[in-house]
């Protein structure tokens, strides 16, 4: 299951905790529930994907890539004190609602990215994140205003050379004030 760690962001996640389930009715990812509707597509291959965080294993390409940005950002922009302007987000979990997929960041409802072609739903609310903008919002609301996220995206892609249904995204975030 989860770690016991909640932030405002949802649980933070263990990498070798995780067995979800699928049943007629429900959907059961990271210890919540959810019941299956109309909108339901995920898969138990997709799910099996969930929670693998290979951007957090270490020597894993994925993580020597992120450590190399995140060693950049620590870097290059360091505050009075000496610390690290830029916070690291790496373990957000990937379930995430629709608002904050799509709403929070003012994809319009009848705007194409939200095709049930194109995503993985739980249900009529909840789906795997289509991107780790999904958690700005929160972040923000939290008080950040420079943070770096990380993680697993899912997206409903043919598997070719150049696509694969699970992949890994990295973005940072500054805000500025009008005097900036």
């Amino acid at each position: 299951s989860v770690t016991g760690q909640l932030t405002a962001n949802g649980p933070v996640l263990s990498p070798s905790a995780f067995q979800p389930r699928i049943s007629e009715n429900s959907i059961e990812v990271f210890s919540h529930v959810y019941p299956r509707d109309d909108m339901t597509n995920v898969t138990a291959k997709i799910l099996s994907k969930v929670g693998c965080q290979l951007h957090n294993r270490t020597h894993h390409p994925l993580w020597l890539i992120k450590e190399r940005i995140k060693d950049h950002f620590y870097r290059s922009y360091i505050g009075r004190t000496g610390n690290p302007l830029f916070s690291v987000h790496d373990n957000l979990s990937p379930v995430v609602t629709v608002e904050q997929n799509f709403d929070s960041l003012l994809i319009p409802p009848d705007h194409p990215s939200r095709k049930k072609g194109d995503n993985y739903y739980l249900n009529r609310t909840h789906m795997l994140r289509a991107h780790t903008s999904a958690h700005q919002k929160e972040l923000v609301r939290s008080g950040l205003d420079r943070f770096l996220l990380a993680g697993d995206v899912y997206r409903r892609d043919e598997i070719d050379s150049n696509h694969y249904p699970v992949f890994h995204q990295m973005e940072g975030v500054r805000l500025f004030s009008n005097h900036e």
